[in-house]
């Protein structure tokens, strides 16, 4: 999916600067290069969504929600740094 191994590290970087609200992105450019299914861009785009949504209302949470945002975080870090070797595995 990458033309340069710095790319791989830029993407990952995307995530944990955005605070998770544009874990999608990554997603939709690697969907239009067919290495990604659309439907795992739809789970990334609804966890976005949800955390924008929780951020922009504010409602009273447990210790759980902050906990769920950082693994959703470290999950599409982890995730995007993979894509790279999936692309070169299914050559």
């Amino acid at each position: 999916m990458f033309h340069e191994p710095w790319q791989r590290w830029a993407w990952a970087a995307v995530p944990l600067v955005s605070l998770a609200t544009l874990a999608f992105l990554p997603f939709v450019v690697a969907w239009r290069k067919g290495v990604v299914s659309a439907v795992t861009v739809g789970w990334y785009a609804l966890g976005s969504a949800v955390v924008i949504g929780f951020a922009t209302v504010k409602p009273e949470v447990n210790a759980l929600f902050p906990t769920l945002v950082w693994a959703f975080i470290i999950t599409a870090i982890i995730h995007i740094l993979w894509l790279d070797s999936r692309k070169r595995s299914s050559k």
